[in-house]
């Protein structure tokens, strides 16, 4: 519908499934630049939000235990201004104070915990499959295997606050590589998995770009 340009930005602005009044001027002047109607706009980033509140919500019905410690939708009062926010927030909406305390749930830790946990699941099927024991797994599984893990990463919801979001770009960009998967029967995993996280590391820069652009700690992943 828009440019790329203008979906990238507006992909990285709904990364962590919210929208501040600064992501969203940075879009309207993106989409004003580019000819784009405002009200129009308006229109698809509402439906944007609205779509993916309801696909939390759905996931949170049939997953709660799983989302029970994420503490959706706690609402606390910004230490600046006294207005009230919601509990996560990277930043405050009334007065632009930034949460650097806010205590988070690792985003390092959760994605390391997923593949570890995704490992133990295919060394347990391993070890149930004599043959698949003794010779290993097949290349058709090891390459299914790579291309979830592959998936469980690049997909990996972008860190919201500012200390979580600082710890998963040294992380990210510790693992990523820009070479892009190879395929075939040469292929190289970890180069896989480099490109992986290469694709988060670059959601995280475009997030980054949006709420913290003028932060000294973020400038040197930007450059």
């Amino acid at each position: 519908m828009f440019s790329k340009e203008l979906e990238e930005i507006i992909d990285a602005a709904l990364a962590d499934g919210e929208l501040s009044e600064k992501e969203r001027a940075v879009i309207l002047k993106r989409a004003l630049a580019e000819g784009v109607d405002a009200d129009e706009l308006d229109i698809v980033l509402n439906g944007r939000l609205a779509k993916m509140k309801k696909q939390e919500q759905s996931a949170q019905h049939y997953h709660p235990q799983a989302l029970s410690n994420q503490k959706i939708g706690d609402v606390v009062k910004c230490p600046s201004c006294g207005a009230q926010v919601i509990g996560g927030s990277a930043v405050c909406k009334e007065c632009g104070y930034t949460f650097s305390n806010v205590s988070a749930n690792s985003s390092v830790e959760r994605l390391q915990r997923m593949l570890y946990e995704y490992s133990q699941q295919q060394d347990a099927r391993t070890a149930k499959h004599p043959l698949v024991s003794t010779f290993g797994l097949d290349a058709m599984s090891r390459v299914s295997s790579i291309k979830h893990k592959m998936g469980m990463i690049a997909g990996f919801p972008v860190p919201n606050t500012r200390a979580d979001l600082l710890e998963f770009l040294t992380m990210t960009q510790a693992n990523a590589n820009s070479t892009g998967p190879r395929g075939g029967h040469n292929t190289n995993y970890e180069e896989d998995l480099g490109y992986a996280y290469w694709q988060l590391y670059t959601n995280c820069i475009n997030k980054a770009k949006l709420s913290f652009s003028k932060d000294a700690d973020f400038i040197p992943f930007f450059e």
